[in-house]
């Protein structure tokens, strides 16, 4: 079997196990613990949010570790530790060890989800990452799909605590391994950081501006506000999205069927991206995802909060993610090369991760204050500072080309 199908099968499965367990389940365990305690919802989630703080927080430091010592020891270490903290989450008896619980499991994230596995592929395969990691998000789209039924069925027959034992075993038995089998860094990609295609002869990385160390900063800052932005958008609209659609005057079992089509609808952007973009720029497929943002919510503005607008408000809202997903992986390795990739994907998780813990609340507290359409009005505001700062980018870079070809003239 190639590296590259090895690698990306693999770390497809360890995908799925922790987004499921570490990201997902929580929608439906928390409400579970919290009224076990006696506590809020609120409480209930402020765990979630406190591991995606810690998460963002530990990134940059995982994505040191990553680029020295390759991303095979970092996940299955990360893999142990998400095993222990699932497998301490069934024994919490209080808030102090809840939360103490969500600290451990926010390291796990860091060192076993997308960032780790964008950084892990782009170590293996240098410029050529780019294919592997939309198939990689492509299988890992189906995670919310897979790990809502199963922990619904776990947590309605034998409690949220039997829950997370489970979820702690096949952590331990299926993640552990399969990152324990993933290609060793030193012997996959002997022109990793050339711009050339990787040892599977796939793709070839497209052309890539060096710019001057103010216009890298420059470039940097952009790009961590733009996905910081979507972070705000997607992460706070995903606890409140159903709830404000309900809000508006769309029948619940109505506004339930709707959200079933984002999961779909984002796995299908990544196969369009796969088949028919694949050579296009990172940049171009980012800038597409972030004006879908735009349009989805025009939808909504323009033809009311009925089932068919909402509905094509949900399939270019999921599609918008889906592809966001990917650029997050692909467009930091278009725009600085595979050299320090690893460091830098650490660098930008942390304001993204710490944005996205706080979006929830910040958008809950809109609603509570203006009512929902204020807490949309919020998220298409922060999808449109995300589409700006990618712009920026692009004039950034013209202007950097602009420059070299008037110096060498």
């Amino acid at each position: 079997m190639k590296a590259s199908v090895r690698a990306v099968a693999l770390l497809g499965l360890t995908q799925i196990l922790g987004y499921g367990t570490l990201f997902y389940a929580v929608v439906l365990t928390a409400p579970r613990i919290a009224e076990t305690f006696g506590w809020s919802k609120a409480t209930g989630l402020g765990g979630f949010s406190l591991g995606l703080l810690v998460a963002g927080l530990a990134s940059p430091r995982v994505g040191g570790l990553i680029e020295v010592h390759g991303g095979r020891k970092v996940m299955v270490i990360g893999s142990l530790v998400a095993a222990t903290g699932l497998a301490a989450m069934s024994l919490v008896n209080g808030l102090a060890s809840y939360f103490a619980v969500w600290a451990l499991l926010g390291l796990a994230m860091s060192m076993t989800l997308y960032d780790s596995a964008f950084a892990t592929l782009g170590s293996l395969f240098g410029a050529a990452a780019r294919t592997r990691i939309t198939a990689l998000t492509l299988i890992a789209g189906f995670a919310s799909t897979l790990a809502w039924p199963a922990t619904l069925w776990l947590v309605e027959n034998h409690g949220w605590r039997t829950t997370y034992l489970v979820f702690a075993g096949a952590m331990l038995l299926l993640a552990v391994p399969a990152h324990l089998l993933l290609p060793r860094a030193g012997g996959v990609a002997a022109s990793r950081d050339a711009g050339h295609g990787g040892p599977d002869g796939a793709d070839v990385a497209p052309p890539r501006v060096e710019p001057s160390a103010r216009t890298r900063r420059r470039i940097f800052a952009l790009l961590a506000l733009s996905f910081s932005c979507n972070a705000f958008l997607f992460i706070g609209l995903s606890a409140h999205l159903l709830a404000a659609l309900i809000a508006l005057g769309l029948p619940a079992a109505t506004a339930v069927a709707v959200g079933t089509l984002i999961g779909p609808s984002q796995v299908g952007a990544r196969v369009v991206e796969l088949v028919f973009a694949r050579r296009t720029h990172p940049l171009g497929v980012a800038l597409v995802s972030a004006g879908l943002i735009p349009l989805a919510f025009a939808v909504l503005v323009f033809a009311g909060v009925e089932p068919v607008p909402a509905a094509v408000f949900a399939v270019v809202y999921g599609g918008s993610n889906g592809l966001v997903t990917i650029v997050r992986g692909t467009l930091p390795l278009a725009l600085f090369g595979a050299q320090g990739y690893a460091r830098l994907l650490g660098r930008i998780a942390r304001p993204v991760l710490i944005v996205g813990a706080a979006a929830p609340f910040a958008i809950g507290a809109v609603i509570d204050a203006g009512g929902p359409a204020a807490g949309l009005a919020l998220a298409f505001v922060a999808g449109c500072l995300s589409f700006s700062a990618l712009a920026g980018i692009a004039l950034v870079l013209r202007a950097e080309r602009r420059s070299e070809t008037a110096s060498t003239g």
